[in-house]
């Protein structure tokens, strides 16, 4: 990737006295710089589908200044070289998740034949030289940021627009003649997002192949051993799919759910957050049944999600939401150098959101503040009902933050007063702390916090969406050393001394570490395995319906995926 960029850097420096000449100017300019200052002028554009160009407008008034009969894909009335490969990279974007369609990728190839082939009237020279102009910006904003903006669909606050320098873009693009150079040199550079790109071609190719035969729901349960006439499909299905090898052991009887089978089915239910029992019910034949275009989907949609993302910085935290992994990443040397399984958010008024920030502190040993919604809606009803359950569960009432603070029993008047919020309930550190040994803490962050929990079976689930919001650690002290590693003073041993001394321990750090969480029902680990991930939010329909109403049309197999 760093030679790509290289690479880029220095075709652009060749090109470099190209974009201090002026544009070259058509014969028959003044024809041409009327239809340019018509289009320009108007924001709209006759023949593109998206044809309000309001989005664009300041770009290209910097693109072609009043006045101006200079077209930036021609020299001397021929078309550029970079202006056919341009349209090319824009008809190549379904690898990268998005739809050619949408950037008129078919109406700009056919005028660049048509300018190709010479005889073009100025005019529609001109008007090409416009449309492609502006589907390349949008295009490379696409790639860049994304395409959806809508809060409803996931991309909180947290999350502002990424914007380019569009119109020096378009110049270095003309100049460096190499679009796919400056594609790649606007996408995102996360390892996942790489991983599921590469992967989306998998999907699209299984997609264009011939269907697959449906797997029959089976009326009950069928257990390893039995026999069942959906035998042969789950076994051409699971073949096709990569889960079963492509030379599985001769059995006997075709239709006997054999041990080899049983293996293929429970790496299937792995990469589908199912429970891995090996056991066909009608959850596990419904997953195998989606249908390869809609899995391909699924990619589009979380590649769609990666964009939304800041650039990253030498180290990010990256959590996978509905999936429910963490990934601690150098990016400086290119390695996930952690990775570990979380507990987020459960579903409706507790969903764990799509952020950027950074983790500023890291506090061994916290105390738990339990939030107002918990606070009222679950603890205070429990403590009114029965007065010995605060320190039952290790929790104290006190007025002031110190260690060392008075506390005061639980009587209606002191409960009162902590529901007003002058006094404060806090949970002490100790095993059952619902923060565990570590936290790490986010400020701005929508008072989302990474910690850890006393409740470990959790991380044994296959769906772990059960948190308030917060992010719960499998391992909070790996991450820990990870964080800290380049704090002065805090080796291993000292690091396990603060996670098991009974007082906190807070650590400001010097070099805060970005943090960011992204939503994709899809995900590809390092060795190329696929996961796909039920949809708890429901933000694929959303996200759906989102880039439905920016491209003007529906799109076919645009249903949620199948339930679970």
């Amino acid at each position: 990737m760093r030679d790509g960029r290289r690479r880029f850097v220095g075709s652009i420096l060749a090109g470099l006295c190209s974009l201090l000449a002026p544009l070259p100017a058509l014969a028959g300019d003044g024809e041409a710089r009327d239809r340019i200052a018509e289009v320009v002028d108007a924001a709209r554009h006759p023949w593109l589908r998206r044809a309000d160009l309001r989005d664009v407008r300041a770009e290209l008034r910097a693109l072609y200044p009043e006045g101006s009969s200079g077209l930036v894909w021609f020299e001397d009335g021929r078309p550029a070289p970079a202006l056919e490969a341009s349209v090319k990279a824009i008809g190549d974007g379904a690898a990268l998740g998005l739809d050619p369609a949408d950037f008129d990728a078919g109406r700009l190839a056919e005028a660049a034949r048509a300018a190709a082939a010479g005889g073009a009237p100025d005019r529609d020279r001109a008007l090409l030289d416009v449309a492609l102009s502006v589907e390349w910006m949008r295009y490379l904003s696409a790639v860049h940021g994304g395409r959806v903006e809508a809060p409803r669909a996931g991309r909180g606050p947290d999350l502002p627009a990424r914007r380019l320098d569009l119109p020096r873009l378009v110049r270095e693009t003309r100049a460096g003649g190499d679009p796919a150079a400056v594609v790649a040199a606007v996408e995102p550079r996360y390892p996942g997002y790489a991983r599921l790109k590469a992967a989306l071609a998998r999907q699209r190719a299984l997609a264009a192949a011939p269907p697959l035969p449906e797997v029959p729901l089976p009326a009950a349960k069928v257990t390893p051993g039995q026999g069942w006439p959906g035998i042969p499909a789950l076994r051409a299905r699971l073949r096709a799919l990569g889960d079963l090898p492509a030379e599985p052991s001769p059995s006997a009887n075709p239709e006997q759910y054999d041990p080899g089978l049983v293996a293929a089915v429970k790496r299937f239910q792995e990469r589908h957050a199912l429970v891995e029992d090996g056991v066909l019910g009608k959850g596990t034949v419904t997953e195998v049944n989606v249908p390869p275009s809609r899995r391909a989907r699924q990619m589009e949609l979380a590649l769609e999600r990666w964009r939304w993302l800041p650039d990253p910085g030498r180290r990010v935290v990256v959590v996978e939401v509905p999936r429910a992994e963490l990934w601690a990443i150098d990016m400086e040397r290119g390695t996930a150098d952690l990775r570990m399984r979380t507990v987020v958010g459960e579903g409706r008024s507790h969903a764990t959101p799509m952020l950027a920030a950074s983790i500023s502190t890291v506090v061994f040993r916290p105390y738990w503040v339990p939030p107002p919604g918990i606070l009222k809606e679950e603890i205070l009803p429990k403590a009114r009902t029965n007065p010995t359950w605060l320190d039952k569960h290790g929790m104290e009432i006190v007025a002031r933050p110190e260690e060392d603070a008075e506390t005061f029993a639980p009587t209606e008047d002191v409960l009162s007063r902590v529901a007003r919020g002058e006094l404060t309930l806090r949970q002490r550190p100790g095993p059952r702390n619902d923060l565990g040994a570590v936290k790490f803490i986010v400020p701005d962050a929508q008072c989302i916090a990474l910690h850890g929990t006393p409740y470990g079976r959790l991380f044994g689930m296959p769906q772990r969406n059960r948190s308030h919001g917060c992010i719960r650690l499998q391992d909070p002290s790996a991450l820990a050393r990870w964080v800290l590693g380049r704090e002065p003073g805090w080796d291993d041993a000292r690091i396990a001394e603060a996670a098991a001394r009974e007082r906190s321990t807070t650590v400001k750090l010097r070099d805060p570490v970005q943090v960011v969480f992204v939503y994709g029902t899809a995900a590809v680990d390092p060795d190329g395995t696929e996961h796909f991930i039920a949809d708890a939010y429901q933000l694929d329909a959303r996200v759906e319906e989102e880039l439905a109403r920016l491209s003007g049309i529906a799109r076919p197999g645009s249903g949620r995926p199948a339930a679970r």
